[in-house]
């Protein structure tokens, strides 16, 4: 039994230091050689792929950057937006109450000016039916005077007298 207790790796499997290194360098040099183009273009895309990301990374932040500028230039607008939208309303609801007002009155004094027609052609109307009730009531109490009033020597003479006034003018 030896005194240490693992061997020495350099003594290890009866190779020679030397040969191990030797193995290591031809490895080393053969992985270097086959690995070395693959590794490097790969590390060279990572490092573009990086700074591709690094670049759209500035141009989001100067585009987030300024979309709130712009966000806080509008924040900052805003309350003089309110009263232009308010003062604007304002004054769009009067306007439309004196159309409202305009259009009522208009139509008010059109229905007056029917409604006066309308009762001028009424009394119009009942003043031309009262004179015909009235003519038709002087007819019947002219019939009835005369009925009641006319005798028989009258109604000779005045018959002669029309008699007498168409042989007039037939001659």
């Amino acid at each position: 039994m030896s005194l240490m207790p693992f061997p020495p790796l350099f003594v290890a499997a009866g190779v020679p230091l030397w040969a191990k290194f030797l193995n290591f360098a031809v490895y080393a040099g053969l992985l270097t050689l086959l690995l070395a183009k693959p590794v490097t273009e790969g590390l060279r895309k990572r490092a573009q792929n990086i700074r591709d990301a690094l670049a759209r990374a500035g141009q989001e932040r100067a585009l987030a950057e300024a979309k709130l500028r712009e966000l806080e230039e509008r924040l900052a607008r805003l309350e003089s937006e309110l009263v232009a939208i308010r003062t604007q309303a304002e004054q769009d609801a009067q306007a439309e109450y004196d159309r409202i007002l305009a259009a009522a009155e208009a139509d008010a004094e059109r229905l007056r000016r029917l409604a006066r027609l309308e009762i001028e052609g009424a009394s119009q109307a009942a003043r031309l039916e009262l004179q015909a009730f009235a003519a038709s009531k002087a007819v019947e109490l002219a019939e009835a005077l005369l009925r009641r009033e006319l005798s028989a020597d009258d109604h000779s003479r005045l018959v002669a007298t029309y008699t007498a006034q168409l042989e007039k003018q037939r001659a």
